[in-house]
């Protein structure tokens, strides 16, 4: 009697099934979806950058949207699609990480733009994002300044 009271319990939907037969269970799932909306979300900021209606500010506030909804790994997707053929589209990223300005990129980009095996373009695209967010040597030295005096 309690074997049949049990089955009421087992109740598998077709999806369960199938899920079970490949051996993934409902966290490796969630994980799966979750990164796929998190290339979802980059992808879509991406796309943004092309509209000529949207301003930089709403740009912004879309991917801070994103940072609220995915954290760091927004920036940190951003860093990876970075590694593509597509031009246009390493220009986007270029400019989302600028206006993002995350600290947690600048060691990953340090490591794109200095790996001699990728491309020349894309370290280049690496080097601008670092430049965009002030993290070139460059700009992290502290220049001496001229005092310029004005003769009257």
């Amino acid at each position: 009697m309690e074997k049949e009271g049990a089955r009421l319990f087992q109740h598998e939907t077709n999806s369960d099934k199938r899920n079970n037969q490949n051996g993934w269970n409902i966290v490796e799932l969630e994980v799966l979806e979750s990164r796929r909306q998190l290339r979802q979300k980059v992808n879509e900021l991406i796309g943004l950058c092309n509209s000529s209606t949207l301003t930089t500010s709403e740009i912004r506030h879309q991917m801070l949207l994103g940072v609220t909804s995915f954290g760091d790994q927004l920036a940190t997707q951003l860093v990876r699609s970075l590694l593509c053929d597509d031009l246009q589209k390493r220009q986007n990223i270029v400019w989302l990480l600028t206006v993002l300005h995350d600290a947690s990129t600048i060691p990953p980009l340090q490591r794109i733009a200095l790996n001699t095996r990728l491309s020349r373009s894309i370290r280049l695209s690496a080097a601008l994002a670092l430049a965009g967010i002030g993290a070139t040597a460059e700009l992290r030295e502290n220049i001496p300044t001229r005092q310029i005096y004005a003769i009257s």
